[in-house]
């Protein structure tokens, strides 16, 4: 038999749950929703798709800081690099984004790219197929800028699809 859940938790179909309060965490400025994702949707259509540095220049904060899913972390610089070995590595590339989450000063994004592989990636010598590269991308906006970036790709199915 199962263990049973507090009362409070056992809410039936036809229950409406109790109104969320709004709350505000300190330190954390509000961004809308609709200006957020358009801000990070123009890193996905105009930077990755378009390769435009000049874009990704106006979006990146000088402050930026990124995160990979290892703890490893990369400075601005780092992160225009990381685009240019994308850039050099995969030609032709076609971003969807499947979805975007917009809270706060945060903005999650599920997307796609497909692309050619032209150029040596993680070691790997081109082989001019055509591969998908997935990931998950959290960017924090400050000042309507990109100060922050939490991301987790899918380099093993890349990876796969490149051997």
């Amino acid at each position: 038999m199962s263990p049973r859940l507090p009362r409070r938790s056992r809410r039936g179909l036809g229950e409406q749950a109790p109104p969320a309060r709004g709350r505000r965490v300190r330190g954390c400025r509000e961004v809308r929703g609709d200006r957020g994702k358009r801000l990070v949707g123009r890193y996905y259509l105009e930077v990755v798709a378009g390769r435009r540095i000049d874009v990704l220049q106006q979006l990146v904060a000088p402050e930026f800081v990124g995160h990979d899913p290892a703890g490893a972390i990369m400075d601005r610089a780092g992160y225009f690099d990381a685009v240019a070995m994308l850039h050099e590595a995969f030609a032709q590339l076609v971003v969807s984004i499947d979805d975007q989450v917009a809270e706060r000063d945060r903005v999650t994004t599920r997307w796609c790219a497909v692309g050619t592989h032209i150029g040596t990636f993680m070691g790997i010598a081109p082989t001019g197929r055509n591969v998908i590269l997935t990931g998950t991308d959290i960017h924090r906006i400050e000042g309507g800028r990109l100060v922050e970036l939490w991301e987790q790709l899918d380099l093993a199915h890349l990876l796969a699809q490149m051997l």
